[in-house]
């Protein structure tokens, strides 16, 4: 009797997973959840946490827990998330250790006037101090945020 084995293809699964996707970096000193809740303010955004969606990484024989929040437009079938990209002394995307917060927003929709709009009423919410747009072919473990 033979043994299938099965393999994942990590750079198919990674391509499909940023497919319409644009990643914004956010720098800022407040927790989390006082941060979205300024955007959700001034923005209009509805980001809740979605204990679903809850990055785990293991190193050094501990685990480290990335909050992830999401909100969903059902008018244009976009989904938004919210990572946190530090937790303790660890990070999510270690190459980018000065970005505290990532908001990856997929779907087909938004269009890059779009995004350049999203990124200046960013840069208003007053708890926001650095705002950039990534480009993810240039981040190496993107791997990260696949939830």
């Amino acid at each position: 009797m033979s043994i299938l084995k099965l393999k994942l293809d990590q750079e198919q699964l990674v391509e499909d997973f940023f497919e319409n996707t644009h990643l914004i970096g956010i720098a800022s000193t407040a927790r989390d959840y006082q941060l979205c809740w300024q955007i959700n303010r001034q923005l209009h955004t509805n980001f809740r946490v979605n204990n679903l969606l809850e990055i785990t990484l293991s190193k050094k024989n501990r685990s480290f827990h990335f909050t992830v929040m999401e909100f969903h437009e059902a008018t244009n079938s976009v989904s938004h998330y919210f990572y946190n990209n530090h937790c303790q002394a660890e990070f999510l995307l270690p190459e980018l250790k000065h970005i505290h917060f990532l908001w990856m927003i997929k779907g087909d929709y938004y269009q890059a006037d779009d995004i350049k709009k999203l990124l200046e009423q960013l840069r208003l919410v007053p708890l926001v101090q650095l705002v950039s747009l990534l480009d993810t072919r240039e981040i190496k473990n993107k791997m990260n945020l696949i939830f």
